[in-house]
């Protein structure tokens, strides 16, 4: 069994879609009524729907994007940064062992970008 997707309000979906397009590569796969879906180069798919609200959630959930290498979320990191998008919580690194850090997209979902050994 494979994760196929995510489903996320949003209330701009077009600025959330150019969140995910800008910083993560994804790029539109079809559209959903007033919504879309986006897809990544792995296919996975986020399904983003307009929402008048954002439901608040746990402090601990969020998205999490796993990365092939440290120096790719490093990378990552700087990219962010550069970009201007809200870091939720600051790069946790041991080198060699793990690699991690949280964003936040325009409507506050968090996101965590890591890489760890195995």
């Amino acid at each position: 069994m494979t994760l196929n997707h995510v489903h996320l309000g949003s209330k701009n979906v077009k600025s959330s879609f150019e969140f995910y397009k800008t910083v993560f590569g994804f790029r539109k796969k079809f559209d959903h009524g007033e919504g879309i879906f986006i897809e990544n180069s792995a296919g996975f798919l986020i399904a983003i729907d307009p929402a008048n609200e954002i439901p608040e959630l746990p402090e601990w959930f969020h998205l999490g994007f796993c990365l092939k290498s440290e120096d790719e979320v490093l990378a990552m990191y700087t990219k962010c940064r550069d970009l201007k998008v809200k870091i939720a919580r600051d790069m946790l690194q041991e080198q060699g062992e793990y690699a991690s850090f949280f964003v936040s997209d325009p409507d506050g979902y968090k996101l965590e970008i890591s890489w760890h050994k195995e």
